[in-house]
């Protein structure tokens, strides 16, 4: 019992000098703190896959409506802003079997995305994503293209939480 009585003693010692020192840690879901509300510029296309681009936008808008971490906001009214351009969409056999005949397919999506601070137009950071999903060769690709875009914009809304 006293040994009992020791451990418990020993444990709201420990925590009651955490809460009293204020040695919590704190995790802020943004990298950019002045950062609070932003806008999605509607991304740009630069391959034969028309749909690939609004697709992007959408994902990445339903995915900042669906979090704490920023405010949707206009282009005019926002803290940053996002825009980007899709560079290329690419299909491929991604592995065979024996006979060389195709076991899955492959999709990849690539794009250029930039984060800006609208107030002083600085550049928080700039870089090349890439999504991809794999189908089998009955599949559908429709389908694949779908992840792979929803894949590239859950990286990019990423980079824009961590930096």
């Amino acid at each position: 019992m006293r040994r009992e009585f020791s451990i418990i003693m020993a444990i709201v010692s420990i925590l009651s000098f955490f809460l009293t020192t204020g040695c919590w840690y704190s995790f802020s879901e943004r990298a950019f703190p002045q950062i609070k509300s932003v806008a999605v510029i509607p991304f740009e296309n630069e391959t034969g896959e028309y749909e690939v681009a609004s697709q992007t936008t959408d994902f990445l808008t339903q995915k900042i409506l669906n979090t704490s971490t920023y405010r949707l906001s206009s282009a005019e009214d926002a803290d940053g802003i996002v825009s980007g351009k899709i560079i290329s969409y690419e299909r491929k056999v991604n592995s065979y079997d024996e006979a060389e005949n195709p076991i899955d397919y492959i999709v990849k999506v690539r794009a250029r995305a930039r984060f800006i601070e609208r107030t002083t137009n600085k550049i928080l950071w700039e870089a090349t994503f890439e999504g991809y999903s794999t189908f089998a060769p009955d599949g559908d690709e429709n389908y694949a293209k779908e992840e792979a875009v929803r894949l590239l914009s859950e990286k990019i809304f990423d980079r824009m939480r961590g930096g």
